[in-house]
């Protein structure tokens, strides 16, 4: 083989070396991309689980005010306030006059329908409702106590002569 045709040779090996390399995508860069799709992947999913527990949360907590108002409309009913509250599901309504409705449907816990909301209220004095939230950080937390023989509770409301 002469010089010219090393040369030559060279040439298309350098051209088609070069037309390869650039045009397709090497392993490290397929690597590197993956990587980067699998950290903005783990980021957006972290901020999507907590703002589905924040959303919960919200709606336990606005489930309770409902209760509480239908627990009070009750008091101005029977000078008293109940001492339990019917379960998850079914309708709260005056025990002597069924017609009279407080609450059509009593909420169940958004992530978990056997889960309930626990009213306190021994002597029908006062209320106290309570429910668990998810988010820990929720500046709105109470102790965590123990209703009707169930731990974990750890958000409350009651009525305006006790705290929960």
């Amino acid at each position: 083989m002469n010089k010219e045709q090393r040369t030559k040779n060279k040439k298309l090996f350098t051209v088609h070396c070069s037309l390869f390399t650039d045009s397709g995508i090497t392993l490290v860069e397929l690597l590197i991309a993956m990587a980067i799709i699998t950290i903005l992947a783990a980021v957006s999913f972290g901020n999507f689980t907590s703002t589905l527990i924040k959303g919960r949360d919200s709606r336990r907590k606005q489930d309770l005010e409902a209760i509480g108002k239908a627990v009070e409309l009750y008091y101005n009913d029977m000078k008293a306030y109940p001492t339990s509250i019917p379960a998850g599901g079914t309708s709260f309504v005056n025990p002597n006059d069924g017609t009279v409705i407080y609450m059509q449907k009593i909420p169940t816990d958004p992530q978990n329908a056997t889960t309930q909301y626990c009213l306190l209220s021994t002597d029908g004095t006062y209320f106290q409702l309570y429910t668990r939230l998810e988010n820990q950080n929720d500046p709105s937390l109470i102790p965590t106590i123990t209703c009707n023989s169930i731990n974990g509770y750890n958000y409350g409301l009651s009525s305006p002569n006790t705290t929960p």
